[in-house]
């Protein structure tokens, strides 16, 4: 019995050390190249401005509610004002109100919008970048390494870091990482 639990396991091995060795895990940080892009600074300027249009219009809407509001206390001080003339201001005052939930609910998504049409081609362009380097270093699979959006390297060998190698695909000079900052994928070295 022990004999043949241990030819399973020598055989368990030796198909385990061969696919080891056909199977290449290479690592990046697909974050880090993302934001290393020259589209990235006018891409966060455009959405900078964005924002600050959309937090005006908002400002300017709150603005007006509590305009609204001031006033209607303003007439509640009054002994002459009518019930009706009452009730009329709290139906303006909660319509405005519903209208600027609707209005900031709409902001957060066209500027999430925005973002994710401004982003979403710059992933894509690293993406492929990463694809055509890891056919072209025979690697089966590339990992996310990038501690930004969870990555789940933990220790890798360098020479299986492709991120020099993805930068070098588009064309971009590989920033180099201020001192005790970066991710293991965004230090220079690797494939």
């Amino acid at each position: 019995m022990n004999r043949k639990l241990l030819l399973a396991t020598s055989l368990f091995l030796m198909a385990m050390t061969a696919w080891s060795q056909e199977f290449k895990v290479g690592y990046t940080s697909i974050d880090a190249i993302v934001f290393s892009m020259p589209e990235i600074p006018q891409i966060n300027a455009d959405l900078q401005v964005y924002q600050k249009q959309l937090a005006s219009q908002v400002e300017s809407k709150q603005k007006t509610i509590d305009a609204k509001i001031a006033e209607y206390q303003q007439l509640a001080q009054q002994p002459t004002v009518s019930p009706t003339v009452m009730q009329e201001k709290e139906t303006e005052i909660r319509k405005l109100q519903a209208d600027f939930q609707n209005f900031s609910q709409k902001a957060d998504e066209s500027l999430s919008n925005k973002s994710n049409n401004s982003f979403n081609p710059i992933y894509a362009k690293v993406q492929n970048a990463i694809e055509e380097v890891r056919k072209e270093k025979g690697y089966g699979m590339i990992i996310n390494a990038g501690t930004e959006t969870g990555g789940i390297v933990l220790a890798a060998r360098e020479e299986d870091n492709i991120t020099k190698a993805v930068f070098e695909k588009l064309g971009v000079p590989m920033p180099t990482p201020k001192e005790g900052e970066g991710t293991p994928a965004a230090k220079s070295g690797g494939n």
